[in-house]
């Protein structure tokens, strides 16, 4: 994707694929004529991967601060100015995976709360490592070892696998990104993802914080459908 097609942004899925979705964009790419190879091979091996990028200049993508510390809050701004707190809870308390120090590795539940897991590169890894050196954070597939990639890969599908499956996976690059750091997604059928991890604590409390984000955001709605409004009347 990065050394081949030279996509500087990309937006890269993956999804289960038997010959049959109920997803209207994957439906029409692999129906389309032409694409019969494509979903032969992709209902042989069970997934499809898609890539859709560009070349365009790079927008500003912020850093999460202290993301290596185990023991920080979980506190950050995204690109489109979400912010995103969640009272009571730490780094250290949504990691699932790669506590050990020479994980490569770690894997999070989803500090918004949504139905997936959240990779990256653990503080100790090569990549990690060789970024942190330059002040910078690891952006792009291209900047890991074949050792690395492997082990990202492999996680994701080892946290599908506690789950008999999972719904897709998701990986982007430059402006796709809304926080600088590369992850990669392991969306999980709701359902499933409840029955694991339903009435812990730590969910209960990313879900607390979810739904006063989602309320957050319907009462700013509603205050700048009043302005408009108000500002409608006095123009008249």
């Amino acid at each position: 994707v990065e050394t081949e097609l030279s996509l500087t942004s990309y937006h890269l899925r993956v999804l289960p694929w038997s010959g049959v979705t109920s997803d209207e964009s994957l439906a029409l790419l692999l129906f389309a004529s032409g694409a019969e190879a494509v979903a032969q091979k992709g209902e042989q091996m069970g997934f499809v991967l898609y890539v859709a990028g560009s070349n365009a200049v790079v927008r500003y993508i912020p850093v999460i601060g202290n993301l290596d510390d185990l023991d920080a809050p979980i506190s950050y701004q995204d690109a489109e100015g979400k912010e995103v707190e969640v009272p009571g809870l730490t780094l250290r308390s949504v990691l699932v995976r790669g506590e050990e120090p020479e994980a490569l590795i770690r894997s999070n539940l989803d500090f918004q709360g949504r139905s997936c897991y959240v990779l990256v590169m653990a503080p100790n890894a090569p990549s990690a490592q060789s970024a942190a050196a330059k002040g910078e954070v690891v952006r792009r597939q291209a900047e890991l070892s074949d050792p690395e990639l492997a082990a990202l890969w492999r996680t994701a599908a080892m946290m599908a696998e506690d789950h008999g499956g999972f719904e897709e996976m998701h990986l982007n690059a430059g402006n796709f990104q809304n926080v600088a750091h590369m992850h990669l997604k392991v969306w999980i059928p709701r359902d499933l993802f409840r029955n694991l991890w339903a009435e812990q604590e730590v969910y209960e409390k990313l879900q607390a914080a979810k739904r006063w984000r989602d309320d957050a955001w319907i009462r700013q709605q509603e205050e700048n459908e009043m302005a408009k409004a108000i500002a409608m009347s006095l123009e008249q």
